[in-house]
């Protein structure tokens, strides 16, 4: 679809466009590297920022009207449909415009209004005083939301930076200078573990002792952890090493999310002062959502009841500066000394987009070789998991989506698996760490996952009292076997125009399941709302769920999407896939929607689950996607499946067979 867009938009285009047209498109195909780093970045980030402008347009509204907001005289309070659903997303510091509506005559002057505060469906607006003077009760309004710019800004910086620096043993580590600047820790030294268990698992040990000793500098060191295998465990545990192993060493700690830097920070100050730790927080951040054990390391001024951000001598200060990776951007503005951070940590690499994951090091960190116990960049994730969310389909098509952590494992000769000398393959200890023992998951549960998406590697190791804790439930169709793949042909509907599908059928199948967990308990473990979680692919199915489960007072269940359950864990698992009919398979891929050709989104489905995974769905649909069909067969041949008898799937198979082949898809 890309490349059919970019043909079609030669059309009407004079030589000299066409020219460039092409230029473009060149650019595109080549190789990333030092020489098309930058520029490349640019036209993809333009080409997502064209795309989210058309999107957010879409939630425009007319005829609208505002209150007095009663906390602040210079605001008034608009009501946005679908604001808890961030559909659009709008955060404190946003800005958005409106003109006055009179009937069917719209006013010729747009005023801007600065969102002051978030709530659940409503926002408030600051105004200039030339629209508050004008305003009356019930006035009507025409709103126009806009895209914020700032990340946007922070990622064209940071691309540009990589390559005015020469960073490039960052945009592309070699074999040649890969692991030539590392500093060798006396064996006679031997760390001590904050965390006495890490001296049980090899692989957690390996990697904390190769990233105090730098082992793969100038190289970034990659921490890969499939899930419930602790790396957030194993790259705090590093940040604590290099600090009391290096005493000049200053890090930097970075996520794309906050609720994965509040974490970290957290586990951090289990051993460490709080006079080392400084955790910064942007001002789009409600202080309200902010965990009380870290409050006193924040950037917040309680008497002025404000964020503050202190000078650069302040936070030189600090051993440990920890933030968002947009927020790091910050840092970058400082101007900090080019060997004052000695390390740079990035958790959930593999979530955020590459231009994202340099905000925090372009500008920050100094990989040249008279650095000596510095210069290390560590990432740590799973490509296997979730990317980062894009709309552009050209941006998508060009490798927008391939986060830097899934291009360094997949492009780079120095992070690939390798012949261990007949034993199998098996990645360079001194660049990259695989963590296998898995402390989720029954063994059953980890099967699957293990087999498609980690060579088999991962091992059991979760405790048995909990994992066993619903093998022997009377709703599972075979004991011993805690998976259920309910089968039922079900009923995609949707509303109005909304690509967002949602299946009744399914609904009400997966509100049984819970009726009869929380009823009843299971080797004496009474089921708390706590340790359910529901998922779907679809939001509208979400937002149904969520409701059905309010109505039995169950407001403690997790109900979600999957890009909101990665990196969460729930004892039991409800997955509704929703689709039942092929005609809409075609929507789900322009849209990128479903569980359908997504294999990492299948695999976070599937390994959030500690006890016990129940999936109501399409067997037919289902077993379109080869690793569904895998999935499928796994339960059946376990006696895992029920729902559906396997005659009336029989009976209409062919029709489904044929509707395939009518739309052109696989069959």
């Amino acid at each position: 679809m890309a490349n059919r867009g970019l043909e079609e938009s030669s059309k009407g285009l004079n030589q000299v466009e066409v020219n460039e047209l092409k230029s473009l498109k060149s650019l595109m195909e080549k190789p990333l590297n030092e020489d098309t780093y930058d520029k490349r970045f640019a036209y993809l980030l333009n080409f997502e920022e064209i795309q989210m402008e058309v999107d957010v347009r879409k939630y425009d509204m007319e005829d609208v009207t505002m209150k007095r907001f009663p906390g602040n005289s210079k605001c008034l309070l608009l009501e946005v449909p679908g604001l808890a659903e961030n559909r659009p997303s709008v955060l404190k510091g946003d800005w958005l415009y409106v003109r006055i509506q009179n009937g069917g005559k719209l006013g010729t002057k747009e005023y801007k209004g600065y969102v002051h505060e978030v709530q659940q469906n409503k926002v408030a607006l600051g105004f200039h005083q030339s629209l508050l003077q004008q305003y009356v009760a019930n006035m009507k309004f025409r709103v126009r939301f806009t895209v914020n710019r700032i990340s946007l800004r922070l990622q064209h910086r940071a691309v540009k930076l990589a390559v005015e620096l020469s960073l490039t043993d960052i945009i592309s580590p070699s074999l040649k200078t890969a692991c030539t600047q590392g500093t060798i820790i006396p064996p006679n030294e031997p760390l001590r573990f904050y965390n006495s268990k890490i001296k049980d698992n090899p692989q957690q040990m390996q990697a904390v002792q190769n990233i105090v000793a730098g082992t793969s500098r100038p190289a970034p060191y990659i921490i890969f952890g499939p899930p419930g295998t602790g790396k957030t465990v194993t790259i705090v545990e590093a940040i604590k090493q290099v600090i009391r192993c290096i005493p000049t060493a200053h890090i930097l700690a970075c996520a794309p999310s906050n609720s994965s830097v509040d974490v970290i920070t957290e586990r951090l100050l289990e051993h460490l002062p709080k006079s080392q730790v400084f955790r910064m927080l942007a001002s789009t951040r409600p202080w309200i959502a902010v965990k009380n054990s870290i409050k006193e390391v924040c950037n917040y001024d309680k008497a002025y009841e404000q964020y503050y951000y202190p000078n650069k001598e302040e936070m030189m200060k600090y051993k440990i500066v920890l933030c968002t990776l947009v927020t790091a951007g910050r840092i970058v503005s400082a101007n900090f000394p080019p060997d004052h951070f000695t390390h740079v940590f990035v958790d959930e690499a593999g979530c955020a987009v590459e231009p994202e994951c340099i905000i925090p090091v372009a500008g920050v960190l100094d990989c040249l070789p008279d650095i000596k116990d510095g210069g290390q960049l560590v990432l740590t994730g799973d490509p296997e998991q979730l990317g980062p969310i894009l709309r552009s389909p050209l941006a998508l098509h060009y490798g927008l989506d391939i986060s830097l952590l899934e291009r360094y494992m997949t492009q780079c000769d120095v992070y690939a698996r390798k012949d261990d000398g007949g034993k199998g393959q098996t990645y360079d200890p001194r660049v990259l760490t695989k963590l296998v023992n898995n402390y989720r998951s029954h063994p059953k549960l980890l099967e699957m996952p293990n087999n498609l998406f980690y060579h088999r590697e991962l091992v059991a190791r979760a405790d048995p009292v909990l994992i066993n804790a619903f093998c022997q439930w009377k709703g599972l169709p075979k004991p011993g076997f805690p998976i259920i793949f309910h089968g039922v042909e079900g009923e995609d509907m949707r509303e109005e125009r909304s690509p967002s599908f949602f299946n009744p059928i399914e609904a009400s199948i997966a509100l049984d399941y819970v009726n009869q967990l929380m009823k009843g308990e299971s080797r004496g473990m009474k089921v708390k709302q706590s340790h359910i979680g529901v998922i779907s692919p679809y939001r509208k199915q979400v937002q149904k769920m969520r409701k059905l489960f309010e109505k039995q007072g169950w407001k403690d269940i997790k109900v979600g999407t999957v890009e909101e359950f990665q990196g969460d864990e729930r004892l039991i698992i409800i997955v509704s896939t929703v689709r039942c009919q092929p005609d809409w398979l075609e929507m789900d891929r322009e849209f990128h929607l479903g569980f359908l050709d997504n294999p990492k989104r299948f695999n976070v489905a599937i390994t959030r689950s500690r006890a016990l995974l129940i999936v109501v769905g399409n067997p037919l649909i289902l077993s379109k996607d080869t690793y569904w069909n895998s999935f499928f067969e796994f339960c059946h041949k376990n006696g895992g499946y029920t729902g559906m008898p396997f005659d009336d799937i029989e009976a209409f198979f062919e029709d489904i067979l044929q509707r395939f082949n009518h739309l052109g898809l696989k069959g």
